[in-house]
């Protein structure tokens, strides 16, 4: 009876352990990702403001044709 209870008990111990182990890799998969999408977006904000401002006049004649 005591075999029992004592493989039972390691048994639980062991899927725990595992759980945790998932869970930690998780976190380390989430975090990767959050990683890559403020890389992409600091790129893309990089390449958005390396763009020249338009002037006003250009502005007032893409208005003017409806493009703006």
């Amino acid at each position: 009876m005591k075999m029992v209870i004592l493989c039972l008990i390691m048994s639980v111990l062991a899927a725990y352990g595992g759980y945790l182990y998932g869970k930690s890799q998780v976190k380390t998969q989430i975090i990767e990702k959050q990683v890559e999408v403020i890389k992409y977006v600091a790129q893309k904000r990089a390449k958005i403001q390396a763009r020249p401002n338009a002037h006003r006049d250009e502005l007032l004649e893409l208005l003017r044709n409806g493009q703006l």
